[in-house]
């Protein structure tokens, strides 16, 4: 067996990922030599490392070579964690062709290993997701010689992707119920609705407006009545009201938002015969009364859907972002818009008003007091400034950002009062009317081409999902059995760790053993971390800390305290998870149900 076959058995048993990415480098002359690192130990270099440590247990290595450097740490930091990156894949596919790395991968306190420009975020993510503090940052000498400039960008990056990361955390927590219940409510629409990834390029080198709801929206409203027979229009979110009362009946209407002020929004009957593109995260009664065609969109952050319909994120084409126009964008670009003009995306407050008139769904004295107090400013597309805040900026950058991604898709910003939009200059409706007046799309196009593709449902992935939710409802039981279990064995596990170490030993064998088969199962995850975010990230950030602690009775206070609190926290959600799971199943038999008298009238 070649070395490379020996190392490529261990990354495929513990880093997958690196083992489908070494897999994918083209086949290169693996005769010159990259290496720099000496196969003596490097001392000086490794007195730096033991200064800069202090008391973190978290390690965020940058550079791999041939390990040697990384074995050196391991031996000498058994108790931290290392999550160590690579950015050369050539290097690393030379060191693990060269070398019998298997003792060094299989190292335990190996926790995460990444390679190439591509696996940066997934380090990130690990990163973010279990540092408690200041993360330790160590490159290999090579690196600290050749790239201080790419070091103190990676460390930037870093910093920017945990802020957005905790960002992220705390609104799942403020949401996780809604959410949840979406995800799973949504199931049985989802069965029975054809995907946004089905209509893939269906409007090849259409241009789409993409509506929202901000105060200069009034001012074009007569501009987009002209401009509907020329381009494809999609409403984001609550901007549907104002199209609506001012009788322009969108192309498609968007909906990302899980919360129940939606019912608001769509209150009108004429609101809810649009077709519709709603996310699994959208709020689920919207989607239930929608009469008209409906398509949907599993989000790449929604982990619960993809675990039931067996999906990975790279089946799925939509990101979460800070605002719905960001989920409207995507599907212009999903649709195959070669043109996307922004309206009503001021940004901003332009003349101290929040939205559109026509948009009703939060009280006046709740946007007011929002405008009166909004602390920033930014320069908008008539050269002069508009208050602001931080969501919108949040916003602003996440908009900006699906620009920078969607090169080969022109972007125009015709927010006549707006912010400026990086990537979107700024032309007025009217000129957007001359430049579209010869091209004309289908009153109905969209809705055509859903009532077109809206096929019968695959029974067998409807029984699939059924079942699953009903061992996932039942497995529920098993888990609170368990977690009561555990209860039994923690009450005397800090008394004993004093008193009987040996058998306090045995407790704490036991109680990790019996906590390994509650978390590895498949739908573990998906759903808990759906429904308590913040208790499962700050369980998982202290994980190091108990995992590398070697003093017993050390060890049984984290355990007792912080494995304690997370089991409580669990049980506490498993009847709201049991209401939930089997409201997802009544709704499910309903639908099928209904759908078999359909076909059986049929």
């Amino acid at each position: 067996m070649s070395q490379l076959q020996i190392n490529h058995t261990i990354l495929e048993q513990r880093f997958p990922h690196v083992a489908t990415q070494i897999n994918s480098l083209p086949n290169e002359d693996l005769s010159i030599p990259l290496f720099t690192e000496p196969f003596e130990r490097d001392t000086a270099w490794l007195n730096a490392v033991q200064g800069a440590i202090g008391n973190g247990k978290i390690l965020f290595v940058y550079g791999f070579e041939r390990g040697l450097s990384i074995v050196d740490l391991l031996e000498l930091y058994p108790n931290h964690w290392l999550f160590v990156y690579e950015p050369d894949e050539r290097l690393f596919r030379k060191a693990v062709t060269e070398y019998d790395l298997s003792l060094l991968l299989g190292y335990s306190n190996l926790y995460w290993l990444s390679v190439g420009d591509s696996q940066l975020d997934m380090m990130f993510h690990m990163l973010s997701s279990y540092m408690m503090e200041d993360l330790v940052f160590i490159a290999l000498r090579k690196y600290l010689t050749d790239d201080m400039s790419t070091l103190r960008e990676v460390k930037e990056k870093f910093q920017e992707y945990r802020q957005s990361f905790l960002v992220d955390k705390h609104t799942e927590n403020r949401f996780r119920e809604e959410w949840t219940r979406n995800f799973l409510y949504h199931l049985s629409d989802v069965l029975y609705t054809p995907s946004i990834e089905r209509l893939f390029h269906a409007f090849e080198g259409a241009t789409v407006i993409v509506v929202s709801s901000g105060p200069s929206l009034q001012e074009d409203i007569e501009w987009l009545k002209k401009l509907r027979p020329h381009a494809l229009i999609i409403s984001a979110g609550s901007s549907i009201q104002a199209l609506i009362k001012h009788g322009i009946h969108p192309h498609l209407a968007v909906i990302m938002d899980g919360h129940s002020v939606n019912k608001k929004i769509f209150a009108s009957s004429e609101t809810r015969e649009q077709p519709l593109l709603f996310t699994s995260s959208s709020y689920y009664e919207i989607s239930d009364q929608n009469c008209a065609g409906k398509i949907h969109s599993i989000m790449k952050s929604d982990a619960v859907s993809q675990y039931f319909f067996g999906l990975s994120k790279e089946e799925l084409f939509i990101s979460p972002t800070e605002t719905v126009a960001g989920t409207a964008i995507q599907a212009a670009a999903y649709l195959g818009a070669k043109r996307i003009i922004l309206a009503g995306q001021d940004l901003s407050f332009p003349d101290n008003k929040f939205y559109a008139d026509g948009i009703e769904h939060f009280a006046a004295e709740t946007t007011d007091k929002i405008v009166q107090e909004a602390p920033k400013k930014v320069l908008n597309v008539k050269g002069t400034y508009n208050i602001t805040d931080e969501s919108f900026s949040l916003m602003k950058d996440g908009v900006e950002n699906l620009i920078k991604a969607l090169p080969r898709i022109e972007f125009i910003n015709s927010t006549r009062n707006g912010a400026v939009i990086e990537g979107a200059p700024y032309e007025p409706m009217e000129e957007m009317y001359k430049l579209l007046a010869p091209e004309s799309v289908d009153h109905d196009a969209i809705a055509d081409l859903i009532n077109k593709i809206n096929i019968a449902a695959d029974m067998n992935k409807v029984q699939d999902v059924r079942d699953k939710l009903i061992a996932t409802l039942g497995d529920l039981s098993n888990v609170r059995s368990e977690i009561a279990a555990i209860h039994k064995l923690m009450k005397k596990i800090r008394e004993f760790s004093r008193t009987k170490p040996a058998k306090a030993q045995s407790m704490v064998e036991s109680i990790e053993q019996m906590w390994g088969v509650i978390a590895n199962r498949d739908w573990f995850s998906p759903i808990f971390e759906s429904i308590m975010p913040i208790e499962i990230a700050r369980f998982d950030q202290v994980l190091p800390v108990i995992v590398t602690e070697h003093q017993l009775t050390r060890k049984s206070d984290l355990i007792y305290e912080h494995l304690g609190k997370l089991l409580q926290d669990i049980t506490a959600q498993i009847p709201i998870l049991e209401e939930m799971f089997s409201e997802s199943i009544r709704r499910l038999d309903k639908k099928t149900d209904s759908d078999a008298v359909v076909h059986k009238d049929i």
